[in-house]
């Protein structure tokens, strides 16, 4: 799969600057003490690869001083991927844009960072170039895309307060986006292509679902809207046009026989003229009057539809707040323990949580918080919205349609009056020609009826086929994901047993206490069964973690992990010197074994690494020299 490294960092402004040395593969130490420059130098590299950084943000509460007052700056990486040079530029005023220049092809890009529709976004640019697909995931009722900035949570070691918490905290931390579902899918991505399919097809799959439910909707009210406007009976586009075909042939017929006895008839021209005037104008109007009834009742019938939706969503709101009310008042909801014990429960793959087996690419839990559930609220409150201004809408409609077919009757009336006194006139038109004039009226609002007909029952048949490949596509699909689902569980098995053996071995050589650690089912790290919980182990627990995930990538070139990590100043809760410096110095030694190369970069306190580590360190921060200074400073 693809590799990721970084070969220079640069930060340019009006006032401030910096440009790092070229950073080679191996472990790469940034050393200096506190407020010199070392996390900055991380969340430069996180900021130009398209990840978000609130001291960066003029809108962040906490700003970073020489970024916020600087102008005219941004940040410059030289990006190798698999071989090729790449340079990202991010600006800090514009950081929707990230400028993509390719060494080799020379081509250059501007991409946004966000996505907003469906064009193609950095992280779209990064993924493909590293060889990973940009998946779909679906939780509960979220949609969305996989990002890099996904992806960088378990690969940037970021300097967190609670390292208790493994994944790097997401830029949009919400109950989606740290959800226990969106973190299984990012660990089993990285560590498997297997895995990497198979949601890539159960997100297609979901996709593939919503679009065959929304055109058999689509279907049904056309079918529903169609079925009140028709007048005649239920046919299909081959026997309707038969139809069509005699009633133009009846037509004819009716035209010549008219025309013999208009040539036998009194020559009246001028009340003649006048009379086939008025009965073109009253073919016309009755053809009117028909397609504003349909009409009347195609609008009539949605409005009944919006009336039971309406019921519905406020039925649905009434539910929900009460569950809002119980929870709030109970504390009912919990996705780790059984609703009837209350104990904590852990879902075997493929079982339900009473046992049973289930289809996992169609299981589904919903264990929702209030927040979760307010969410949903405020969802249906605007879909009851949505209904109540198509009812206007509707109502809108039906006035004008009623008051169209007032008038168009009121014509009618006046036309039949008028035909009335012209039929008469000089004896123009005998009894016979009069019938056959009625008759070559009735065929042709019969035949305008046909027409309309068929025009619905085409749209009906393009309808039915949409729907019937949405289906074969549901059904194709569902049959990939089954055949997927148990490579991928096969694959996700052997791959977590793989990183069991190396983080306990890890954990078993940093820290004495340790006898052995494992992945429990959100792929959270265990360690002596959960028995061991002082609070210095944190720090070993997780950084520990990132480095298991870059030794299997190192051993199995196949894995999505893009050998490369960042870590950011990792002493923090309480750990001693000794166990952070022995914990980092797994870090050489893997890279030292590899067949492969790869990159860590690292930034830390002085001396809080092995001293056998100082020909590693690239770049040295102090107060006399931090890492960003001012251009007069370099001018003088």
């Amino acid at each position: 799969m693809g590799r990721l490294a970084i070969r220079s960092v640069e930060y340019f402004g009006d006032l401030y600057s910096f440009k790092s040395p070229a950073l080679p593969d191996g472990l790469v130490i940034i050393d200096g003490s506190n407020g010199t420059g070392k996390t900055t130098f991380a969340d430069l590299i996180y900021f130009a690869l398209g990840g978000s950084v609130k001291k960066f943000s003029k809108k962040g509460s906490e700003q970073h001083k020489e970024i916020r007052s600087d102008s005219n700056n941004g940040v410059r990486l030289a990006v190798e991927i698999n071989g090729a040079t790449h340079y990202v530029t991010r600006r800090f005023d514009s950081p929707e844009d990230v400028l993509v220049t390719s060494h080799v092809s020379e081509s250059v890009e501007v991409l946004p960072v966000f996505r907003r529709d469906s064009r193609r976004i950095f992280s779209d640019w990064v993924l493909a170039a590293l060889g990973i697909q940009v998946v779909t995931l679906f939780v509960g009722t979220y949609r969305g895309k996989l990002n890099f900035a996904d992806i960088l949570r378990l690969i940037y070691h970021d300097q967190d307060p609670d390292p208790s918490r493994v994944f790097k905290k997401a830029d949009n931390d919400n109950f989606v986006s740290d959800s226990r579902d969106f973190r299984r899918a990012i660990f089993e991505i990285l560590i498997g292509k297997a895995s990497e399919e198979y949601y890539q097809t159960l997100g297609n799959l979901k996709l593939a679902q919503i679009v065959l439910s929304d055109r058999l909707a689509t279907l049904a009210a056309y079918k529903s809207s169609a079925g009140k406007a028709a007048r005649g009976k239920d046919a299909n586009a081959d026997f309707i046009k038969e139809s069509i075909n005699d009633l133009e042939k009846q037509a004819e017929r009716l035209e010549r026989a008219r025309a013999e006895l208009r040539r036998e008839s009194p020559n009246v021209p001028a009340a003649e003229n006048e009379l086939l005037g008025l009965r073109q104008m009253l073919a016309g109007a009755e053809v009117a009057i028909a397609e504003a009834e349909g009409r009347s009742n195609e609008v009539r019938a949605e409005k009944i539809r919006l009336r039971t939706l309406e019921e519905q969503l406020g039925d649905e709101v009434v539910r929900i707040q009460k569950i809002i009310h119980a929870h709030e008042t109970l504390s009912l909801f919990s996705p780790d323990t059984c609703p009837c014990c209350l104990r904590k429960v852990e879902r075997a793959h493929g079982y339900c949580i009473c046992g049973r087996e289930v289809d996992e690419s169609s299981y589904q839990r919903f264990f929702y918080s209030s927040d979760e559930y307010l969410s949903i609220l405020k969802s249906r409150q605007k879909n009851m919205e949505t209904v109540h201004a198509a009812l206007a809408a509707c109502d809108s409609e039906l006035s004008e349609i009623t008051d169209l077919l007032a008038k168009l009757k009121r014509g009618a009336e006046e036309t039949r009056r008028k035909m009335a006194r012209w039929a008469g006139l000089g004896g123009a038109y005998s009894t016979e020609l009069e019938r056959i004039d009625d008759k070559i009226v009735d065929v042709r609002v019969e035949l305008e009826r046909a027409r309309d007909q068929l025009e619905r029952e085409i749209e009906r048949d393009k309808l039915e086929e949409l729907a019937n490949n949405a289906r074969i596509n549901v059904e194709r699909l569902q049959q990939r994901a089954r055949a997927l689902e148990l490579t991928a569980h096969e694959d996700r098995a052997g791959k977590v047993a793989r990183f069991d053996n190396i983080y306990s071995r890890l954990m078993r050589e940093t820290l004495k206490e340790v006898r052995f650690a494992r992945l429990d089912s959100d792929y959270e790290p265990v360690i002596n069964d959960a028995e061991y919980r002082e609070a210095s182990a944190t720090v070993t627990r997780r950084l520990m973690y990132y480095v298991t995930l870059l030794q299997m990538s190192l051993e199995d070139a196949e894995l999505p992990f893009p050998r490369f990590l960042l870590i950011d100043t990792p002493e923090t809760a309480g750990i001693d010197l000794e166990n952070l410096s022995r914990a980092i110095g797994k870090i050489p030694e893997i890279l030292t074994a590899a067949a492969s190369p790869a990159q860590v970069i690292l930034t830390t306190g002085d001396g809080k690494y092995p001293k056998e580590l100082r020909s590693n360190r690239l770049i040295t921060l102090t107060d006399g020299k931090k890492l960003l200074t001012l251009k007069s400073e370099h001018n003088a």
